[in-house]
């Protein structure tokens, strides 16, 4: 009809968008902003969830309540049953689970529906970053002749959208790591004034995790979650082996294996957590002059590139210029 192809051709003018010389078609209009949405949508909820986790945070704190930021709510959100999905499914595995599980241990991120969040995460960014790839390929017209090279790239795109997360996972595991490095000697020494004062080992961590509770988050939570084990463990070595496995500083190893010496045979503790502490402020001011000792390797190759240039331009332009209206005024040729 012909009302019906005049509606199709003003709606499909209202859909292309030109960009100087770049021009998408209305399918890669729409497909654009679907994108867009979708992202948009995921990081308001996401901001949604974190605002009303708060909020119900400081209302329990307001009232005396004991907040633990690492347990929420039990009922799953939407995205975390389709992250439930795909994590039950042999795309991921059960060997995969327990890696993310690990990883997602060592960054902090506990509590039910992480593993399922993280997930929903990766799909998310999996479908997005395919988005853009394909409307980046159908922009320019980029290997029109070859389908194959196209599938190839688009699956490459899924699959570098898909490890993204957990590119940015492991960079927030190693930052983690570092201010529990940088935090286990103050806990170490307050540990030896708490043996001193007669507090029991469980009490010693649980009193050690709320002292440092403001200058090293990361390991308060994790003392507190070593405290919380020993009291509901029978076997107070397991708490702290748990400890080393979630968190990966292999300094922690010579600390519990010196816990579990004096749990089996009651040895003092107050010299040994001495001698440990100061062993790991020698290690970290061994790690900072092993990096400051890199730092001349490191700009070798930007000295060169970067810096030498940008210093001879500014000495050399100012003789140059002197030197050209010299020879001006001389010669009257330049």
């Amino acid at each position: 009809m012909p009302g019906t192809d005049n509606f199709y051709d003003t709606l499909a003018g209202y859909l292309t968008i030109r960009i100087g010389q770049a021009s998408l078609s209305p399918t890669e209009t729409v497909i654009l902003v679907l994108t867009l949405a979708a992202a948009l949508l995921c990081a308001l909820h996401l901001w949604r969830i974190g605002r009303q986790e708060d909020r119900r945070d400081r209302l329990m704190e307001l009232r005396g309540a004991v907040v633990d930021r690492a347990v929420r709510e039990q009922r799953p959100r939407w995205y975390q049953r389709i992250g439930s999905i795909v994590a039950a499914s042999p795309a991921v595995g059960t060997v995969e689970q327990q890696r993310l599980l690990g990883v997602l241990a060592a960054a902090g991120i506990r509590g039910h529906g992480s593993l399922a969040g993280f997930v929903a995460s990766k799909l998310c960014s999996a479908f997005i970053v395919g988005a853009l790839w394909w409307l980046l390929l159908e922009w320019r017209q980029l290997f029109a002749g070859s389908t194959t090279i196209r599938v190839a790239v688009l699956l490459g795109a899924l699959m570098l959208g898909w490890r993204l997360p957990d590119f940015l996972l492991s960079r927030l595991a190693a930052r983690r790591r570092l201010h529990l490095e940088q935090g286990l000697p103050d806990a170490l020494d307050l540990l030896v004034i708490c043996a001193e004062a007669g507090l029991s080992l469980d009490q010693s961590i649980g009193q050690v995790s709320q002292d440092l509770r403001a200058s090293n988050s990361a390991v308060a939570d994790e003392f507190a979650t070593t405290a919380s084990e020993m009291r509901v463990l029978s076997n107070r070595a397991e708490a702290l082996e748990n400890l080393v496995a979630r968190t990966g500083v292999a300094s922690l190893r010579s600390i519990t294996a010196t816990l579990n010496q004096a749990i089996r045979f009651g040895t003092p503790l107050a010299e040994s957590m001495r001698i440990l502490a100061a062993e790991m402020r020698t290690a970290r001011l061994a790690r900072i002059e092993e990096r400051a000792a890199r730092l001349p390797v490191l700009l070798a190759i930007p000295l060169p590139l970067f810096i030498l240039p940008s210093l001879m331009m500014v000495i050399s332009t100012p003789v140059a210029r002197r030197l050209s209206d010299t020879l001006k005024n001389n010669f009257g040729a330049f």
